[in-house]
């Protein structure tokens, strides 16, 4: 059974067996959900590793306990999916970003469109839903926010990976492709507007397959929330 709370470890903040947490996490099991001696929390390292603890001390404000298992990739999916979003509206890209990390996502780039509404992130308070996410999920892994780009230069990293976009004029649906979770995957969903032709010409191009969602149109949260379902199914 899986403990109910889980937290943030620096993995360097474990050594033989003994963890100890830092004083934002430590505040959050003392003040705020208010754990006692001998309870039992997971925690996740952002790298990959989960472990099951008990708490043991609370000394000079900070948690201290024993590590009793690790689990290597603990919530993770077996396959590699990425998504390259369209910056959107803050409140719908923060969903976004909430969601895709409770789905499984391995990294996410932001992409610059023409139709954007916004340029730019807030990275240090995206990073901060991302892990938040991760906790409540207990998700092991916490996914990688790149720095937002162009579509151009993430299409130049297609040559070992696949990549798919979405697009409501395509009659090829996203569930009817031979997909393996041998290989990296990378969705592209276009903002609201969608896809300029340049970028569709652009997409095309770089052999970038189209997919379409069904034939209602959906916000691009949606939209990546919809993929990301479907793609689960190569865990």
């Amino acid at each position: 059974m899986i403990p109910d709370k889980a937290f943030y470890i620096n993995k360097n903040d474990i050594n033989s067996g003994l963890f100890f947490l830092n004083k934002a996490e430590s505040h959050h099991i003392i003040k705020v959900v208010k754990l006692q001696l001998g309870d039992v929390i997971t925690l996740l390292d952002g790298q990959g590793s989960g472990y099951f603890a008990t708490i043991e001390k609370f000394e000079s404000n900070c948690v201290f306990g024993i590590i009793d298992k690790k689990i290597e990739n603990l919530g993770e999916n077996k396959s590699n999916i990425n998504i390259a979003p369209a910056i959107l509206k803050k409140n719908r890209f923060e969903i976004l970003l909430e969601k895709v990390t409770e789905l499984g996502v391995k990294e996410i780039h932001p992409i610059i469109m023409d139709r954007s509404v916004k340029k730019t992130i807030n990275m240090d308070r995206c990073n901060q839903i991302i892990i938040s996410a991760a906790k409540q999920c207990r998700r092991s892994f916490f996914p990688i926010l790149h720095q937002p780009k162009k579509l151009l230069p993430l299409l130049q990293n297609k040559k070992y990976c696949n990549f798919f976009a979405g697009n409501l004029e395509t009659d090829q649906y996203l569930n009817e492709f031979d997909l393996t979770k041998d290989h990296p995957y990378y969705i592209i969903i276009g903002p609201e507007g969608g896809f300029t032709k340049p970028e569709t010409e652009l997409m095309i191009s770089k052999d970038v397959v189209q997919f379409s969602l069904g034939n209602r149109r959906l916000r691009s949260e949606t939209a990546t929330i919809a993929a990301l379902s479907i793609l689960n199914r190569l865990r």
